[in-house]
Formats: structure tokens, sequence, C-alpha cells
């Protein structure tokens, strides 16, 4: 594996293919295949089993548990501190679902924070977001920096509910398809407060009551069955591109949910989506402008494929916003 070493005041931070490692430490950021320990920030940022010895939540691992990703964990409490060798480590809720976190490091030499998905608006199903300042903080750009036109989070809840009480009026059960670890569950309760009747995929389902577990108020539901009785909207899981299975869509118009609008998924080849709706797990890119000015930092770090042009969009900041990748490895923007 090839990696390129960037010298970040006190901190020397690896980027390779799978994750970033800190210095010659034991410490990895989001890294599948290390034989080392590695940070898992949150539920879906796993897409495949690991071996790794893993620092997570509960919560993460109780979600991967049920698509049988049992993880061999150092299991950690929100704001609990934690001493592995030179560093000292807390966790934060991130607000991009149930168990989701960032991670706080300290040393002797300074303070970093690598927050690669944030959320900073209230979803009602889980943790709300939390921040500390930190000397460098390391930020993820994993969809396109959006345009000027895109849409508010918001007003595109509210164009969903309305799209699928008029569907539910007809008496045709739209087919709902969305991420399924924190936007399935935030949708969930947004049609069960409006009284839309609602039916899940099985793996929507079980993640459901793992959020009940914690005390999530996700709100009515049911299991969906091949048999439907009365109209009501359907909720799948988006496909896994890095898996061999499909979910199987079941008939009916297909509704997408995307993290964005530049970058759309297809449920079935066969059958186009009739609308989409940009309700993304983590903030607006735009968002990141104010979370840095909380942070503090002395400079910001990008990671993801977009790092390039985050790096570019974010470049107006008096802080200084570098992109972040394996220097073999070409980024998209």
């Amino acid at each position: 594996m090839l990696e390129h070493h960037t010298d970040i005041a006190s901190w020397d931070l690896l980027p390779t293919e799978d994750g970033i490692r800190i210095g010659d430490s034991i410490l990895w950021l989001d890294a599948q295949f290390t034989s080392d320990l590695s940070f898992l920030s949150g539920a879906s940022s796993l897409k495949s089993r690991t071996n790794s010895k893993v620092i997570a939540t509960e919560e993460t691992c109780r979600l991967l548990a049920i698509n049988n990703m049992r993880l061999n964990a150092l299991v950690v409490a929100y704001n609990q501190t934690v001493s592995i060798g030179q560093f000292k480590l807390e966790l934060l809720p991130s607000g991009a679902g149930l168990g989701a976190a960032s991670l706080f490091v300290e040393n002797r030499h300074g303070t970093l924070l690598y927050a690669p998905r944030l959320q900073p608006q209230k979803t009602g199903i889980s943790r709300t977001m939390q921040l500390k300042r930190a000397d460098t903080l390391i930020l993820g750009a994993y969809t396109p920096y959006p345009p000027s036109h895109h849409p508010s989070r918001r007003k595109e809840k509210e164009r969903l509910l309305h799209t699928m009480q008029a569907y539910i009026e007809q008496g045709i059960s739209p087919i709902l398809v969305c991420e399924p670890y924190a936007i399935a569950q935030e949708i969930c309760k947004l049609l069960a407060e409006a009284s839309v009747p609602l039916a899940v995929a099985g793996s929507i389902f079980r993640t459901n009551k793992v959020y009940e577990s914690y005390g999530s108020d996700i709100g009515s539901y049911k299991m969906q069955h091949r048999k439907i009785d009365e109209p009501m909207v359907i909720m799948v899981p988006q496909m896994n591109h890095d898996k061999k299975t499909v979910y199987p869509i079941p008939s009916g118009p297909i509704f997408m949910i995307d993290e964005s609008s530049q970058e759309r998924l297809e449920a079935d080849i066969r059958r186009p989506a009739v609308e989409r709706f940009v309700i993304s797990q983590t903030c607006d890119a735009r968002e990141l402008k104010t979370i840095i000015q909380n942070v503090e930092p002395r400079e910001v770090y990008v990671t993801g494929p977009y790092a390039k042009q985050y790096a570019s969009e974010l470049g107006s900041l008096k802080t200084p916003v570098i992109a972040l990748f394996p220097s073999h490895l070409p980024t998209l923007f």
C-alpha cells in the first residue's frame, strides 16, 4: 500500500487507500484492512466485513450486527476519555445517525478533530452533533460540492411528505428507496408524525428496532409483506454496489432519496425513478464553513474523493484548507 506523508503541525498524517494513519502509531481513521487499531466513524462508513480491531460506539456495533458484520471492537461511549499510547481519545456524537461519531485526539503537542460525517441539523432520531475546538480539523468530502441552487433539507422533507400523501390519497403505494442507517429512520418518523401508513423492508425494520432500543421514537410502521391490504409507503434500502446481493424492488412508482443532486443512484435500471429528493445523511457542504468557524482550527484537511474540490471551494476562509489524499491516487475534481 502506497502512502503519502503530510506534516500537519504536530500531526503526521498518512493518507492511504484504506483510511488515514496517524504517524507511526497504531491508530488509524476509518481503515478496514489494517492489522492495527482503527476508529470507525459510523455504521455507514463500513462497506464490507473487516477483521481489523476497531474503536466504535456500542450502537454502531449493534447496527452492523444486523447484517452479520461482527466487529472486533473496543467499545467506547460518547464523551468518555480513553488513553491509547501517547493519545487521549474522545468520541463525540456527529449527528449523522445512531452511534455515528467524530474522534477528538489529544497528545502533548496538540489536538485533532476527525469529523468525516457531520449533521448539524436536529433529526429527532439520534444525538445531536457535538464539536470541540482543535488545532487540526479533518473533514470528509464524499459527495460533490453542491451548486448554489441546492435545495434545503427542510424543504425537501416537506416536498417528500406531500408527495407521499398525494399518492396514498390516490390509492397508490409509492416505493421509497433510501439510505438504511439514518435517513430511513428520519423519514419513518416524518411519515409517522403525519399519520402516513408505512411498511419497511426487513433490514430497515431491524435497524429501527435498534434505534428504538436506545430510546429513539420513530413512530408507527409495519414490516413489509408481499400482500398489501391498503395503500401505504413501502420503504426499501438503497442497493449497496459493493455487494452482490440486490434487494428486490416491489412493483409501484419508485422515489429515490439521494445524498447529492449530482450523484444519482438507480434502484432498478428497468424502472427509472418518478421523482428524487436530496436529503443527505450528512451536512450540506456549505455548512462546513460554520463548523470550521466553531472549531477554530489552525488548519483544515479534507479527505475523500472530492477533497480537492472542497479545498478549492472552502479556500476563501482565513484558515488554510488543504486536500488530503494519497499522492498516487487521482481525485475526481
